[in-house]
């Protein structure tokens, strides 16, 4: 991995260091060239310059295949969203649901993992169960199969939280619904583009994913993926040009037999195009490569936080359950004061919520910081990031013991 090239291949390197690829990593140039090449071409020729857009949609689709290949699927598996939410959505408003069914999730679930099964459950078309998990965030496969019962139809994981960074054991839970006849939905939204995802090898039957953050594409795509043998069981949740046909003869109407189906009007084209050049990006560095580099970082930053006086890190103890996500407190220190600090030296991280208000509670706090770093990132961002975490609490104390410093 050449990170020298990797680093000049995004202006952002030359002004901050950027630890936040949790919340939405910078794109390289590649995937913004790309979409600016088509913007640009748009005000030449117009969208619907008839060759220009013949090529587009025929890039579209071929942007389907590649996002399919990077996940192991087909290319009718695969739906278009704009971001991970929709996805989970386009799966709950999509099954058939009966009376009795029970969906299975855990309670360190990322807000949008959580409220539209809520919002279910609420409409009394299924009842929600919570299975808890310990400090570390880590889910006991055991804990889920004893909470499996002969109504269970869906369990959803988010297969790295975005406020714990624990790596969860999908597979394994897939295994065990799978027994039990039961549907599993992953959200990899914090994975994809982090961890080599093969969806035959984890045996799901839908994974939902947004693209700005760990692969590193724009804000606005995400994808779905949907078992080839589930796809005619799921109704559309907005249905229209696109994946709906209409015989207006007969007014008939019916959905693709494809994943697409739950696509309706245009598809965001500049974000497709983006997201498009940000697989072709990372399958230049290897997804195996930048998985063992960030594993590495993770490992390293973890070490380096824990000299820090008074540090809370939250999530796994063992580091190897980890990835990626550190996120932690430092007594003294109101983490948004970290954020704003390490602003001011142009490093950039996030304090807050990370709406996994569940996992808060855990802990006894309202708020943290969290630091997540990506292959980009070098061990020298680190040791500098940690060192300005430690002076502000130097300075901080200084303050405490002379107020008037």
């Amino acid at each position: 991995m050449n990170i020298e090239q990797i680093r000049s291949d995004t202006p952002l390197h030359k002004q901050y260091t950027y630890l936040n690829s949790a919340a939405a990593s910078a794109p390289p140039q590649s995937v913004v060239d790309t979409m600016v090449n088509y913007l640009q071409k748009t005000a030449s020729v117009g969208p619907y310059l008839p060759a220009f857009r013949r090529e587009t949609y025929l890039q579209i689709e071929e942007i389907r295949g590649k996002v399919a290949g990077f996940i192991g699927a087909n290319r009718t598996e695969i739906a278009w969203a704009k971001n991970g939410t929709e996805a989970i959505h386009f799966v709950a408003g999509g099954i058939p649901w009966k009376p009795g069914n029970e969906v299975i999730l855990t309670d360190i679930e990322f807000h949008s993992n959580y409220v539209p099964w809520m919002k279910l459950q609420a409409e009394e078309k299924i009842r929600l169960k919570v299975v808890k998990t310990g400090p570390n965030g880590m889910i006991s496969v055991n804990k889920i199969a004893n909470m499996i019962t002969s109504r269970t139809r869906l369990i959803t994981i988010s297969h790295l939280s975005n406020a714990s960074g624990a790596l969860q054991p999908i597979k394994e839970i897939c295994q065990v619904a799978k027994k039990h006849n039961a549907l599993t939905l992953i959200n990899a939204s914090q994975t994809l583009g982090l961890v080599p995802l093969n969806v035959r090898e984890i045996d799901c039957d839908f994974l939902a994913a947004c693209g700005r953050k760990w692969l590193r594409g724009p804000e606005g795509s995400g994808m779905l993926y949907i078992r080839e043998s589930l796809i005619e069981s799921i109704t559309p949740t907005i249905i229209g040009w696109g994946g709906t046909t209409w015989d207006f003869q007969t007014d008939a109407y019916s959905f693709l037999p494809t994943a697409g189906r739950v696509e309706a009007g245009s598809p965001n084209v500049p974000s497709i195009l983006g997201l498009g050049a940000a697989i072709d990006y990372a399958e230049q560095i290897g997804i195996s490569a930048i998985y063992s580099r960030v594993k590495e970082l993770t490992s390293y930053c973890v070490e380096k936080l824990r000299t820090i006086p008074g540090i809370s890190i939250y999530g796994p103890d063992n580091t190897e359950d980890r990835l990626a996500i550190i996120p932690f407190n430092v007594s003294g220190l109101n983490p948004e004061r970290i954020t704003d600090f390490l602003e001011d030296h142009r490093i950039i991280i996030e304090a807050g919520t990370f709406m996994a208000n569940k996992m808060l509670q855990k802990y006894g706090i309202d708020k943290m910081a969290r630091i997540s770093p990506h292959y980009f990132n070098t061990t020298e961002e680190i040791d500098r990031t940690v060192d300005l975490i430690a002076l502000l609490l130097r300075q901080e104390g200084a303050k405490t013991v002379n107020p008037s410093a």
